[in-house]
């Protein structure tokens, strides 16, 4: 009996034995490279897109055939179209000759830009998303890919709140913004349900000053949530961060208090339901797994509800008395003063297993040593030595002896040693190359390490051919002991890496630098203005400029894009020349530069920008004989350190934008203490997406009456169509704000056109006596765009509204200024029935001349000559003269701004045909 179980266990030995050697040799046979890209919306510093790189790079950190390539879309900061644009253009040429197996795509931006390029973007490559915030139909269908949503289950967070309590009143803390409102509307799903409080207080625009007094009616132990942010009047009424609107709280009030951010568990919160990005990241990458491992992207289900984990302070948890068994599945808690099992249980079960293990490797090395023969012996070193070697596909195969002399060797050897192995073998490795001056090797190291009996790690050896061409190798090796500790020599490998070098190099350089030019890239320079700005802040020396070219796009429209390339590098050239030692300057895309100025005065800053602007107007382009000029404007601010770099650079790019406004060619230098910055960049922040503010209803219309003073015209009614902007903390914007913004930056006609739509779609609704006139007005830049003419035919051709009910109302101003613009739309549009009115009439250099050309049937009188009429004889007289003008042209008169009944009185003394204003009636609610 005894002999068949050694049989046995013999038997079960050597099996097990050769599972773990066919185990070892096929992980290395099937492991191959699996090249991933990965397409961040957001830039490198932003706190969740730093989590969920970390995320993603924590799940595939214990596989190296696993590579994964970060690109940053910075659409926070760079919203643009033409950015995304570029930046599509920069991932197709740069990844051109990888061969990717998948790409994963973070938040919405960057989701949005390859699937709406999808057919163009790598559309065989199936893709990954995370942080999407809706779940739509449309993504859920779309072919080729999957993800997990960034869903938060706020209603879950209340109930659990309640459970953890046991109290039936609970108060929420909401704001204004789009996200606090979203986050209110998924609170409100869940009010009516049982297991959600019965009372529940909502404070939806919280001011930091106001807590004592709203929450002083409030019992103090009813809970608190947090799933919006505060304001502060000390702050320009800007949001609290979490982690300070938590502190407030803490500050004035005695409640328990719960969030959906872990950051504030060290300000005071007892509790955090949080999506934590790291986790985020890692659902995805689990998803990315199986799809790498094979599984097809269909077969692999999108995660639409995004998991939240618990977090609670443990000393805030004994200041409540809040039982632990209470807390929500899964939950997390910090701070926790815990037993010595639970402190290192980790390490005690560690330690146990250790133990288990040892006893099991114990029992196989018995029968190891008593079956051991030199056949078993053979076969060990042959295995040690090629799972040593086999790894990384090495070009050479070798083993030194305790002299370090080569004792064997497998492979090319001639690539590396330039001779056979039989004439390498005994010799060491100083005696084969170190006199031989075509090869370049770190000796001083690599006999340091020999002596000391040290791993040889990347040693880089060169060998300079007869062509002139480098091949590189590298050299890793480990010292080799016997059982009793005794050095046996080296056992290693040599690998031809030239080409994996130089595309190293290659890439470093493309990462840092700008092609065209040769200057440092935005990210780069943005890496530069960090340091500067976290050095120079307190010295005052320091001064950030944009510089933008004037008439560049001339160029590049008349003479083609290389044409414009070839001049920006000789541009670049020269700026760089003019700044010489005083500065650092960065390509910061098209015709954009960078300039950070050292140590410097504000003046000897702006001489410097001076002599570059002068050295830009002296410059001329020569190509095909023919001359090109352009200019250069700059704005320049200031380093401090109350403004970031983020700041800094949006400053010094509205002061370029400043420099132009007032005449191009020239520098604006910042002043921190001025709103005249602020108010552009709000300008800019109104219409910086008018597309995403039209989706989401920002913008209304309202009407105003145009009311005959002849009492016989009062069978059809006349209203002037006004637009109006609500912001996103739902505050109203004048339209004296965000229009010459949009006219500024040329979305003007994105809103022109919504106003036509909006009005043809909804007539019914807002005039449903019918048979009004609607009055709707146009800016110059739409007359002139041609796309806008076959929008404006469309909409009238589908809609059910006679055109003979619609005026369109054109600034004398743009009537002027595109006089054969408006002339050709104007007579277009009449063919089809439309009115047409001149607005503002008699604000500007007014010419009766133009309106025998202008076939146009209201001119209306502006509003600067109606104001006084009643006391000023001189307005009265030009009122009079531009009525007679109009009687004889066969044109009716609307008078704007009629504010009282005098005014009204000398209106219809003169015959003024209709009237308009607050006198008349204020602009009233379309519905």
């Amino acid at each position: 009996m005894s002999i068949l179980k050694g049989i046995l266990f013999r038997n079960i030995f050597v099996l097990f034995m050769t599972w773990m050697l066919f185990t070892s040799l096929t992980s290395h046979a099937y492991a191959e490279n699996k090249n991933v890209l990965v397409i961040h919306s957001y830039h490198q510093e932003h706190f969740w897109t730093g989590n969920l790189k970390r995320g993603l790079d924590d799940s595939f950190s214990d596989n190296p055939q696993v590579r994964l390539f970060h690109e940053y879309m910075d659409a926070k900061r760079y919203p643009n179209g033409e950015y995304s644009e570029s930046f599509l253009s920069y991932l197709l040429h740069k990844y051109s000759a990888t061969n990717l197996d998948g790409i994963v795509i973070s938040d919405d931006p960057a989701f949005n830009l390859i699937r709406e390029n999808r057919k163009v973007f790598f559309e065989s490559v199936p893709i990954i998303y995370l942080g999407i915030n809706r779940v739509t139909d449309e993504v859920l269908n779309s072919p080729n890919m999957t993800g997990i949503f960034e869903n938060r289950n706020i209603a879950g967070t209340i109930t659990d709140i309640k459970q953890h309590t046991g109290n039936d009143n609970l108060i929420l803390v909401v704001d204004k913004t789009a996200t606090g409102q979203a986050n209110l509307a998924k609170a409100e799903a869940v009010f009516d349900s049982p297991d959600a409080p019965s009372n529940v207080f909502i404070f939806d625009e919280l001011i930091d000053q106001d807590i004592v007094k709203e929450f002083s009616e409030f019992d103090r132990d009813i809970p608190i949530l947090l799933i919006g942010q505060m304001t502060s009047p000390a702050r320009n009424n800007a949001l609290l961060s979490w982690d300070q609107g938590t502190d407030q709280l803490v500050k004035w009030t005695k409640n328990p208090i719960y969030t959906i951010a872990i950051s504030t568990l060290p300000h005071g919160a007892l509790g955090a339901d949080e999506l934590d990005a790291h986790q985020h990241a890692q659902q995805a990458a689990e998803l990315l797994k199986r799809l790498l491992s094979g599984v097809p992207v269909e077969d692999i289900e999108p995660i639409t509800i995004a998991q939240s984990q618990w977090v609670f302070n443990w000393e805030k948890l004994q200041q409540y008395q809040l039982l632990e068994q209470g807390l929500p599945d899964g939950s997390r808690i910090i701070n926790r003063e815990e037993s010595f099992y639970q402190k290192y249980k980790l390490m005690v079960r560690l330690v146990t297993a250790a133990f288990v293990i040892s006893l099991l490797i114990i029992v196989l090395l018995i029968e190891v040593i008593r079956r051991g023969n030199k056949n078993r012996t053979i076969l060990e070193e042959n295995e040690a030595r090629y799972r040593d070697l086999a790894h990384a596909g090495a070009n050479i195969f070798w083993e030194m002896d305790p002299n370090n002399r080569f004792s064997y060797m497998s492979g090319d050897s001639s690539l590396f040693y330039g001779t056979e192995i039989s004439n390498i073998l005994g010799k060491t490795l100083d005696q084969l190359c170190k006199r031989n001056p075509r090869i370049d090797f770190e000796w001083g190291k690599y006999e340091s390490a020999l002596a000391a009996q040290k791993p040889l790690n990347n040693f880089i050896l060169k060998v300079r051919l007869p062509t002139k061409d480098i091949n590189i190798f590298v050299i890793n090796g480990k010292a080799i002991f016997d059982k009793l500790g005794a050095f046996q020599g080296y056992r290693g490998i040599s690998k031809n890496i030239t080409h994996e070098h130089l595309l190293s190099q290659k890439l470093a350089y493309q990462a840092n630098y700008d092609e065209l030019t040769g200057l440092i890239n935005r990210y780069s320079f943005n890496s530069r203005l960090k340091a500067h700005v976290e050095q120079d802040s307190r010295s005052g020396s320091c001064y950030i400029c944009f510089l933008d070219l004037d008439r560049f796009k001339l160029v590049n429209d008349t003479a083609g894009h290389l044409v414009g390339d070839a001049m920006l590098a000789e541009i670049a050239q020269l700026i760089e020349k003019t700044i010489g030692e005083h500065g650092v300057l960065g390509r910061l895309g098209g015709d954009e530069f960078g300039l950070i100025i050292l140590d410097q005065s504000q003046a000897q800053a702006q001489s410097l920008c001076e002599e570059i602007i002068e050295e830009i107007n002296a410059y001329r382009f020569h190509w095909n004989q023919r001359l090109f000029n352009v200019g250069i404007s700059i704005g320049m601010v200031p380093v401090t350190g109350e403004l970031s770099v983020t700041e800094l650079l949006s400053k010094a790019d509205l002061c370029c934008y400043r420099a132009k406004d007032l005449g191009r060619g020239r520098v604006y230098i910042a002043n921190l203490d001025s709103d005249d910055l602020y108010d552009e960049q709000l300008q800019m922040g109104y219409i910086a997406n008018v597309a995403q503010a039209i989706e989401q209803n920002q913008f209304y219309l309202v009407k105003q009456l145009i009311k005959s003073s002849d009492s016989m015209h009062k069978n059809q009614s006349h209203y002037e169509m006004l637009i109006r902007y609500r912001d996103e903390q739902g505050k109203i914007i004048a339209p004296g704000l965000f229009i010459p913004a949009a006219e500024k930056h040329s979305v003007i006609t994105l809103i022109d056109q919504w106003v036509l739509s909006t009005v043809l779609n909804r007539y019914d609704d807002f005039f449903p006596q019918g048979n009004t006139q609607v009055s709707i007005n146009l800016s110059g830049m739409s007359l002139s765009n041609e796309n806008f003419v076959s929008e404006v035919k469309r909409l009238l051709t589908q809609s059910t509204v006679s055109p003979e009910l619609i005026c369109f109302e054109i600034t004398e101003t743009a009537a002027i200024s595109q006089l054969g613009k408006a002339q050709e739309f104007i007579s277009e549009m009449k063919s089809l029935g439309i009115k047409f009115a001149i607005d503002d009439f008699g604000s500007g250099a007014s010419s009766f001349g133009y309106l025998k050309n202008l076939p146009v049937d209201y001119l209306k009188i502006d509003g600067s000559l109606i104001r006084n009429i009643v006391s000023d004889s001189s307005d009265r007289a030009i009122v009079e003269a531009i009525h007679s003008i109009a009687k004889m042209m066969s044109m009716k008169t609307v008078a704007e701004f009629v504010e009282n009944d005098d005014i009204i009185k000398v209106l219809q003394e003169i015959g003024v045909d209709y009237l308009q204003g607050y006198g008349i009636e204020k602009p009233q609610a379309c519905e």
